[in-house]
């Protein structure tokens, strides 16, 4: 499996260990559901594949549903054991944990894709003639900058 794609279902699978305490049954079901996302992931040839199938697959709402039905049955690690009258419930911070989720894993398939497309249309570009030198000349140019300024 692809780096990126196996760190990417780890992060989702550790949100609910990071918030929830995690009952026996919880841990089976997350498990039966994650065995089904890496499955997905195992067919997939980047992160970027990845993050667009298991957005399309029935599977992105099956997290979701777990993550809400764990808010209702297990005691969240994230809210005071002291009674409040006000603060967000368990199921308002799992959803805002899983927006954040979903926010950074979009994030990073789309600076995936744009640098791999970057990198695609500067290796295209080195076919014309002159273009593959001045590419050259620029990246040179690039490094001393580098290193001059951390003198």
């Amino acid at each position: 499996m692809n780096d990126q794609i196996k760190l990417s279902i780890d992060g989702r699978k550790a949100a609910f260990e990071n918030t929830y305490e995690l009952t026996p049954d919880a841990k089976k079901k997350i498990d039966v559901l994650f065995k089904k996302i890496e499955d997905l992931g195992l067919e997939c040839k980047d992160s970027a594949d990845f993050e667009a199938k298991l957005a399309a697959s029935p599977l992105n709402q099956d997290y979701i549903n777990l993550f809400t039905e764990l808010s209702q049955t297990c005691k969240s690690k994230l809210v005071s054991d002291q009674p409040v009258d006000t603060g967000p419930s368990a199921g308002d911070v799992a959803k805002d944990l899983l927006e954040t989720q979903v926010d950074l894993s979009v994030d990073g398939a789309v600076q995936h894709v744009r640098g791999r497309a970057y990198r695609a249309g500067l290796d295209k570009a080195r076919d014309i003639p002159g273009v593959g030198g001045a590419i050259d000349i620029k990246n040179k140019i690039d490094l001393f900058s580098r290193f001059k300024k951390q003198k």
